[in-house]
């Protein structure tokens, strides 16, 4: 398990994230100002989760393309070597010098 010095930049974002997170407890809504604020912070954040999903999504579907375009690479490359195998196999076993 890895120490963690307070320096760390794991370290320093948590404290941020706690200080962040403790200061969340002394917000009070006491009119429709506050209430409207409160809303309108619950769908910025939505918006942010939403944007999060589709970047990521993003990310997968191109990984899945590429992991496609590698995996028909092989494929091919995996014939052509079975080919040539069979090609020399052929060609030793006309000169009768092995591959009985």
């Amino acid at each position: 398990m890895k120490d963690y010095k307070a320096s760390d930049p794991e370290m320093v974002q948590a404290e941020k994230d706690l200080a962040k997170l403790s200061n969340l407890s002394n917000r009070v809504i006491s009119n429709d100002n506050d209430l409207f604020e409160e809303l309108i912070t619950i769908q910025s954040k939505l918006c942010e989760i939403s944007a999060i999903k589709a970047n990521f999504m993003q990310r997968y579907e191109e990984i899945l393309d590429e992991q496609s375009r590698i995996e028909t690479q092989l494929c091919v490359f995996q014939h052509e070597m079975l080919h040539s195998f069979e090609l020399v196999f052929r060609y030793y076993k006309t000169k009768k010098k092995g591959f009985n």
